[in-house]
């Protein structure tokens, strides 16, 4: 099985290339568009500025190949800004608003700082309307400042609530599996996340 790790200058590859050797998996980093096609599953990671990984996306035509993977029914991981890239739209703030992958409908918006203590970093309890969703009530690793603006009520979606506001935790169907979370950072619960992936 052959796994890669998209490098746009996100800043957990080294996390979460530790977080899958624990699972015995080895990671490579595709630094190429051409290099894409080599792997079975790829892997967008977190953590970074989306304005200039979207940048290098673009440089690097590494959208092209993306949505070529997931036309083959490739399975991809999105982490955190990874999930945030694969939406239509990142809204930075009212007078700045660019294009992402346009894979999933929706956008990342900026969390209002008067409801919540930005950036949002802590442990949350996953909730979902499906009840044999496995994330359900396991607890996951959050550190982000923008939330995924989709539909909540998504069967495909789980979320997190806080102070009764409900925040987007992951998007998963068909060959997308997207956490706002951080699997990598988030011990046993996060383990299984990815093992879950490896096994795919």
């Amino acid at each position: 099985m052959k796994i890669g790790i998209l490098n746009y200058g996100g800043g957990n590859i080294s996390n979460i290339k530790k977080a899958f050797n624990t699972i015995g998996v080895s990671l490579s980093v595709i630094e190429k568009k051409k290099d894409i096609s080599k792997f079975e599953k790829i892997i967008l990671p977190g953590m970074g500025s989306a304005q200039h990984a979207m940048k290098i996306i673009k440089q690097n035509k590494f959208d092209i190949s993306i949505r070529d993977f997931i036309k083959n029914q490739n399975p991809i991981l999105g982490i955190c800004l990874g999930f945030q890239l694969m939406l239509n739209k990142y809204e930075v703030n009212k007078n700045l608003k660019f294009n992402c992958l346009s894979i999933v409908k929706g956008s990342a918006k900026k969390i209002n700082s008067e409801t919540f203590k930005l950036p949002l970093i802590d442990w949350y309890k996953i909730e979902s309307k499906n009840s044999k969703n496995y994330l359900k009530n396991k607890m996951f690793y959050f550190a982000h400042q923008y939330f995924c603006d989709l539909d909540k009520n998504d069967a495909n979606s789980t979320y997190i609530k806080i102070n009764q506001n409900k925040i987007v935790a992951s998007y998963v169907k068909k060959n997308l599996y997207l956490y706002q979370f951080h699997p990598e950072l988030s011990g046993d619960n996060g383990l299984m996340v990815l093992n879950n992936f490896k096994n795919l």
